[in-house]
């Protein structure tokens, strides 16, 4: 699967369609990425309605590889990489948002599932 970047993509629309794939999972965007083993700074968070092209240092369409069987790190990094803009993922975990910081190493199928067995779970309350 891949996520391809236009000059006209908006971080909203790469948001809507990474949950597409990943229902458990979110992304959201910083202007600066975060310390390994570290929380993502709030205040550098960037509005979902900002154009890919307007931030970061976006030079030509691109597209980055979401499979499954990457870890959260290699995606990250490639989106860093190539658009100069830190990308962080989150998982669901029971009503609430975790940054996935702390096991970035883990694939984004791994994650997807870990936050739907904690969504399962919390139903079976």
């Amino acid at each position: 699967m891949k996520l391809f970047i236009t000059k006209a993509s908006k971080i909203k629309d790469l948001q809507e369609k990474f949950t597409a794939v990943y229902p458990f999972l979110k992304i959201e965007f910083y202007t600066h990425p975060h310390e390994k083993n570290q929380l993502s700074v709030r205040k550098d968070r960037i509005s979902p309605q900002k154009v890919i092209s307007k931030i970061g240092r976006y030079s030509k369409a691109d597209q980055i590889n979401i499979d499954g069987n990457r870890t959260v790190a290699e995606v990250e990094h490639e989106f860093y990489e190539k658009f100069g803009i830190a990308m962080q993922v989150s998982r669901r975990t029971r009503n609430v948002w975790i940054e996935t910081s702390l096991t970035d190493n883990r694939t984004l199928e791994m994650q997807n599932k870990q936050g739907e067995e904690s969504s399962i779970s919390l139903a079976d309350m």
